[in-house]
């Protein structure tokens, strides 16, 4: 009998499902990167051995160059590909990282609200404050503040 995990995996080495390897492969590499840059990639994808990255905002070449040498030495480390950590990467043979920038901005999703669901709470506070201050200021602006909660009631 197998299990859940295993019929996934079997699925994802058939041909009609490799797009699924892929993609895991670029979320564990992406997830390898600084947040700041995590947050900035639109997409990514694997084409004739070339790993593209786009990214929201435009980078100078130093950035660029410290991304693609951090995911050339993720891939090139024998050690970390032992682990299980990339093991989705050890299926595509990527040889050049590209990066691009779009400057098209990402797309907000913004919730949709409605105003019948807004609850309106009555006020409940008496406005029945013991004020006991020594410092007149202070026993003056507490009395205040109980006679602005009496008024709203």
């Amino acid at each position: 009998m197998k299990n859940a995990s295993q019929i996934i995996n079997f699925l994802q080495h058939k041909p009609q499902f490799s797009k699924l390897v892929e993609s895991q492969c670029i979320s564990k590499l992406k997830s390898a990167l600084l947040p700041s840059i995590q947050y900035n990639i639109k997409y990514g994808y694997i084409k004739n051995k070339t790993l593209y990255f786009v990214l929201t905002t435009s980078l100078n070449k130093l950035d660029i160059d410290n991304i693609i040498n951090t995911i050339k030495m993720i891939l090139n480390s024998p050690m970390i590909l032992q682990s299980q950590k990339f093991l989705e990467c050890s299926e595509h043979d990527i040889e050049d990282i590209k990066i691009y920038s779009d400057n098209k901005p990402q797309k907000k999703v913004t919730l949709y609200t409605t105003t019948a669901h807004k609850i309106l709470y009555k006020e409940r506070a008496k406005g029945e404050i013991n004020v006991e201050f020594e410092d007149e200021k202070l026993a003056k602006i507490a009395k205040d503040i109980v006679e602005m909660i009496k008024e709203r009631q």
